[in-house]
């Protein structure tokens, strides 16, 4: 079984998931490492219980805390925010859609009711314990964020898109990185079912989404991307056209 598979360690070669793409986090929850010549970015931050991961692998492969040049959030749940305070503390730019800034500067914040009322599902209650175990209770709010906008090429090392694309959250986005055919996805598509476990298909979160119709109609957004590797909050890659992926999501 790879170190990858187990969400232990930090193999660069377990960890690549498509060119300069590394994976991070666990089975349930995903984060990732950008990498291009002008430094790396970090998609997303998972839980504080994860920051270890990125100094291990920033170490196995060369590289310094310095080399870390931007934190870019899907959105702002506290599953995507995680060690995000830590490098804010230490000079590295965090950006995230102004539609999340309020819940980004509350947390750590109550349990929404859908997951309340998910926890007689098995597999949902095991997540909910790793989040606990992981710290989502300790996640920090992000006070002062760089903000981006709809269509916006960031300025950060790999120059992804931002394709808004809000339901799950207001502000939820998807990113684009055109010259690799990679979508980081966040929360807008997965391929893990966060109540059952089960892996499969591209698919909305369902419950999990503060407005599902809204989470649907936004799938429009993504159409015509061409093929690409779908990299999700939650779930393993996805690759294909992506509006093969848009039509089983719906």
């Amino acid at each position: 079984m790879s170190l990858f598979s187990t969400g232990d360690g930090s193999n660069s070669t377990d960890r690549e998931v498509a060119e300069g793409v590394y994976r991070f986090g666990t089975r349930r929850i995903n984060w990732y490492v950008l990498e291009a010549e002008a430094g790396l970015t970090i998609v997303d931050t998972g839980l504080p219980a994860h920051w270890p991961q990125l100094g291990d692998w920033l170490d196995e492969n060369g590289y310094e805390l310095d080399d870390v040049a931007a934190v870019v959030l899907t959105h702002a749940d506290a599953d995507h925010v995680g060690f995000a305070r830590i490098l804010a503390d230490r000079g590295v730019p965090v950006y995230s859609h102004p539609d999340e800034l309020p819940l980004l500067r509350r947390h750590p914040q109550s349990p929404p009711g859908w997951l309340l009322r998910n926890l007689w599902r098995p597999q949902f209650f095991v997540y909910v314990l790793e989040m606990l175990r992981d710290g989502i209770r300790s996640v920090e709010p992000v006070p002062d964020p760089e903000t981006f906008a709809d269509g916006d090429i960031l300025p950060v090392p790999g120059e992804p898109r931002v394709i808004l694309a809000p339901g799950h959250t207001p502000g939820s986005c998807a990113l684009f990185v055109e010259n690799r055919d990679v979508l980081l996805c966040g929360d807008v598509l997965a391929t893990r079912n966060i109540f059952s476990g089960q892996e499969g298909d591209p698919q909305l979160l369902g419950a999990a989404d503060e407005d599902h119709d809204e989470a649907r109609t936004s799938l429009a957004r993504l159409e015509g991307l061409g093929s690409v590797t779908l990299l999700p909050g939650h779930g393993n890659p996805w690759r294909g056209d992506v509006d093969e992926a848009l039509d089983l999501a719906r």
